[in-house]
């Protein structure tokens, strides 16, 4: 299956690659590479030595015999790029992480705010825009957060997305299903939500197969080993 990463120099981006090409997958990574000049822009280096995606891609193939090709191309400006991407290549799937992903980061200022909801939201719509235009019947799998939901003890389990609700009104009363209420705590949280009704849109009037996965925070890259020991 050919599968697009879209972030895939991230974080999360780079694993779930490496997973997917693991599998035998197909895997194109799109990424502009941003989250390194973020980086560098707050003085930051990482704990875990990070080559450059070049030199990761090419270790891969080295190790495995396995080819992950990587495009650098902005998807939250770059439309025509993306959109001429997919229709050379005409993925089954993308994975879509391509957003900016600190909330700290997301409220340093008021340019940090803008960048966040330009570069998100845009991102988002763009891959959701060019889906419908090529019409391409891709699996899409975004990843969004928890926190769009908020922090606070709800007294119930959050359902699946959706909840159901009454509109009680003198002669009416109707019955319907509605994304649950949001409450993000963040710029970059509202930017996750911005991002669900989106998909709700695009999934309801332009017939996109979505997956949104809301995902609590991802402390390591790996599974700690442990050993067998005699007691």
């Amino acid at each position: 299956m050919r599968i697009f990463v879209l972030g895939g120099d991230g974080f999360c981006g780079w694993p779930t690659a490496l997973h997917l090409s693991s599998c035998g997958h197909d895997v194109l990574i799109i990424d502009d590479l941003s989250r390194r000049r973020i980086d560098e822009e707050l003085g930051n280096s990482s704990l875990t030595p990070i080559r450059t995606i070049h030199d990761r891609v090419s270790a891969w193939q080295e190790l495995t015999g396995r080819r992950i090709v990587f495009e650098q191309v902005d998807v939250a400006s770059d439309y025509d790029a993306f959109c001429a991407l997919l229709r050379a290549h005409k993925p089954a799937a993308i994975v879509h992480l391509a957003e900016q992903r600190s909330v700290p980061y997301s409220m340093r200022s008021a340019a940090h705010r803008r960048f966040t909801v330009d570069n998100n939201v845009s991102a988002t719509h763009n891959v959701l825009a060019a889906l419908a235009e090529c019409k391409l019947d891709a699996h899409l799998v975004h990843l969004g957060s928890v926190g769009v939901y908020g922090y606070e003890t709800l007294g119930y389990r959050i359902p699946e997305g959706y909840i159901e609700v009454n509109a009680s009104q003198p002669q009416v009363r109707e019955a319907f299903e509605m994304l649950h209420p949001v409450n993000p705590p963040s710029v970059y949280h509202m930017t996750k939500a911005l991002d669900q009704v989106l998909l709700a849109y695009y999934a309801k009037n332009d017939g996109i197969r979505v997956t949104d996965l809301l995902q609590g925070i991802v402390w390591a890259h790996r599974l700690p080993r442990h050993r067998a020991t005699n007691a």
